[in-house]
């Protein structure tokens, strides 16, 4: 599965050598199911997950891979994501077994074909290809990975890639005749890319390890989700933030979930309608909860319009705040984010409203960011504090050249939200040691 973080983030970068390929190479997983954390009990994971899409993590673990200098070991700290599909086990058991079809249900996947096969174990060549407007962005690359089924899953071990440690586990379980919960859980070790523009992407840019895992378990439960779901959208009357309903045990959960893990819990949102002047754009909110040992006084700070500034000052490069009323502000920001060999400067402005003394909501009101919505609330908790951040961004199709090619990357309106919301939080995080 970790083809798909490569393939998504590696859409910045394409100078990687041909690769090759290994023998079947005996392999004995010590991966973590998705369902680990939940008491072994799909029916709680799906019960959590509802009708959007969740992404959490796994306590960090000791991990030994055959692709590893022998007898040595790795800390790894694995993601999971679900969704529950509207399809019968079977039928989807069928289609994910036949590593031929992924071309037709990942994009940017072009080819798959297997290069060595031996009982349930099969390694399988992958090419990703991924144009954009600019061509030293293009991405075009083969990947080799092995696959094994046992019972319910695939297991997963990376063979040949530009991040080149890494496994992940494909699972599904039966809720009903025509219900399906499906979750994927992957690592890859981020500190050890190959290719020279690929690590010097990441030195630029180090806040994309924080939010790349999360990122890419939605990327690939989002193509699924858009294969089988219906569409639909919900209108969001203006001013108006989603609501994600949750009872007081499932908060409880997720508190714990972050606490065990350190890593926010995350839940990408059915489709929304928002209006932006007189015209609705639809838009996909992510909601992420993140666990602090800390009081919510302590957190306050980080609702204030300036904090930005305070944890990206390589990005943020100066902010002005123009106060309305002791509640409201506006912020203009000056952006610059490197990607290693080219600079993608924007400006955006963000009016504050401050709700209460822990929650606050922030949208576009100028700038090259037109669609921007969002907003923070800080959740007591008998020990602690939940942050949540919810929000929603889409580059709109009259942005400047350089923020509009990010347009030709799959998944656009809906990746970008749930990156953000992870790095926010883990850069608080750090923020707080």
């Amino acid at each position: 599965m970790n083809l798909f973080r490569a393939g998504l983030f590696l859409a910045m970068c394409s100078t990687f050598s041909p690769l090759g390929w290994s023998k079947i190479i005996p392999w004995t997983p010590g991966l973590p199911s998705s369902v680990d954390v939940f008491q072994a009990d799909p029916k709680q994971l799906a019960d959590l997950t509802g009708d959007r899409l969740l992404i959490y993590a796994h306590p960090q673990q000791v991990l030994s891979l055959p692709t590893l200098t022998p007898s040595s070991t790795t800390k790894a700290q694995f993601y999971s994501a679900a969704v529950v599909l509207p399809i019968a086990e079977a039928q989807l058991k069928k289609l994910l077994l036949n590593y031929s079809s992924y071309p037709a249900l990942f994009p940017t996947l072009k080819s798959a074909k297997v290069l060595e096969s031996q009982g349930t174990v099969q390694q399988v060549r992958y090419q990703v290809h991924i144009p954009t407007p600019i061509p030293v962005l293009n991405f075009k690359e083969n990947i080799v990975m092995q696959h094994q089924v046992t019972a319910n899953r695939i297991d997963t071990l990376i063979i040949d890639a530009p991040i080149p440690y890494g496994a992940g586990r494909l699972e599904w379980f039966a809720l009903g005749p025509n219900k399906t919960l499906v979750s994927v859980t992957q690592w890859g070790d981020l500190n050890q890319p190959q290719g020279f523009l690929f690590s010097k992407i990441l030195n630029a840019l180090p806040e994309a390890k924080l939010g790349i895992p999360a990122g890419t378990n939605a990327f690939l439960l989002e193509a699924l989700q858009q294969r089988f779901k219906s569409p639909s959208s919900i209108a969001l009357a203006r001013g108006q933030l989603p609501q994600v309903a949750l009872t007081t045990g499932q908060i409880q959960k997720i508190s714990q979930l972050s606490q065990q893990s350190g890593q926010p819990v995350s839940f990408i949102l059915p489709n929304h309608q928002l209006k932006f002047g007189q015209v609705f754009e639809n838009m996909r909110f992510s909601s992420s909860f993140h666990y602090y040992s800390q009081p919510v006084q302590q957190l306050q700070p980080w609702l204030a319009a300036d904090a930005s500034q305070k944890l990206f000052p390589c990005q943020i490069r100066k902010v002005d705040i123009h106060p309305i009323s002791a509640q409201q502000a506006d912020a203009d920001y000056k952006v610059a984010v490197g990607l290693g060999v080219i600079q993608i400067p924007f400006d955006f402005k963000l009016r504050y409203q401050l709700n209460s003394p822990f929650q606050n909501q922030f949208d576009a009101v100028g700038g090259d960011l037109k669609f921007v919505k969002a907003g923070m609330k800080l959740l007591p908790q008998a020990q602690g504090t939940l942050l949540q951040m919810t929000s929603s961004m889409k580059i709109h199709a009259q942005a400047p050249f350089l923020l509009r090619a990010m347009r030709s990357l799959p998944f656009h309106e809906v990746l970008p939200a749930v990156g953000a919301n992870t790095v926010y939080t883990l850069k608080v995080q750090q923020q707080l040691k």
